[in-house]
């Protein structure tokens, strides 16, 4: 696999991405693009558009959250008439 520091990669690809975008290495490596010994590139970070948009998709989650809640509590009767029910029927 090839090793590439990080201006090496944008000027490869022609972008501008930025260090939280990749895990980087911890130790020094030699870059293939500039031949010198730097922090390369090891792979993407998978989640990186969720982790940019995770503080937009928070309060709906929360809602999500509280109006899933009281469905489950409004419904509970429900299930408890349906379970005692049920059990008669068995009997």
């Amino acid at each position: 696999m090839a090793e590439f520091c990080l201006d090496c990669w944008n000027k490869i690809n022609g972008t501008d991405d930025g260090e939280k975008k990749y895990i980087i290495s911890e130790d020094f490596d030699l870059c293939e693009g500039c031949g010198e010994w730097k922090h390369v590139i090891i792979m993407e970070r998978k989640a990186y558009y969720m982790r940019k948009f995770r503080y937009f998709i928070l309060p709906f989650r929360i809602l999500y959250g509280i109006l899933y809640f009281l469905y489950r509590l409004l419904m509970l009767p429900c299930f408890l008439f349906k379970y005692y029910k049920s059990k008669k029927n068995n009997l």
